[in-house]
């Protein structure tokens, strides 16, 4: 590519990027512009190489690229929040789930696919509200229904669960004591999960 197709290119990726909103991933971009071959995907990986330097996560810049959710997103530096905060005259805190909506969360996480009944059993209290809450939030999503009898619907996570958290996947999921649940509902988890074995 000469330099102005190079220039081209990399402008073309930045809008992307930033009307997206939201982890594209390379084939996405690629498709977007017409590149969906190998030398495509190799133009852009070489223009969000150049935009990573530009944009480093936690840099000088208002702006940073990062990698999450097998895509790529360009948002706010995590450093300007106060300022942006303070533009929408929201408090800090204003997007943070409740204890209810970041216990079903882990569980969903965790255990996923998940129905409400089962999330329920290991929380000890009807879930619906904080559930509701997590799809209306775009964290989770409705992925399936149960075998069982009643056809239950499941839930699992979503890339913008991925993105909140900063996981480049699923299965970076953290140690499972970095989520917020009381310790009998940890070792229930744990259970589910063959962590713990039943006679302990």
């Amino acid at each position: 590519m000469d330099d102005s197709t190079d220039s081209h290119l990399k402008r073309d990726v930045e809008a992307l990027l930033f009307a997206s909103g939201q982890p594209l991933p390379v084939e996405t971009m690629a498709q977007a512009l017409g590149l969906d071959d190998e030398a495509g995907f190799r133009a852009i990986e070489a223009v969000l190489g150049g935009l990573g330097a530009e944009f480093p996560p936690g840099g000088p810049r208002g702006f940073e690229l990062v990698r999450l959710a097998g895509g790529w997103v360009l948002r706010s530096n995590p450093q300007c929040r106060t300022a942006v905060a303070a533009l929408f005259e929201l408090p800090e805190d204003a997007g943070r789930l409740s204890p209810a909506a970041m216990e079903c969360l882990t569980v969903i996480a965790y255990l996923q696919p998940v129905s409400r009944p089962q999330i329920a059993e290991i929380r000890g209290v009807n879930s619906d509200s904080p559930v509701r809450t997590l799809l209306e939030r775009e964290l989770v999503t409705e992925v399936g229904r149960s075998q069982s009898a009643g056809g239950a619907l499941l839930y699992g996570t979503t890339p913008r669960f991925e993105a909140m958290f900063g996981l480049g996947s699923i299965e970076e999921l953290p140690p499972l004591e970095d989520f917020a649940l009381g310790e009998e509902q940890k070792d229930e988890l744990r259970r589910r999960l063959g962590l713990l074995s039943v006679a302990e």
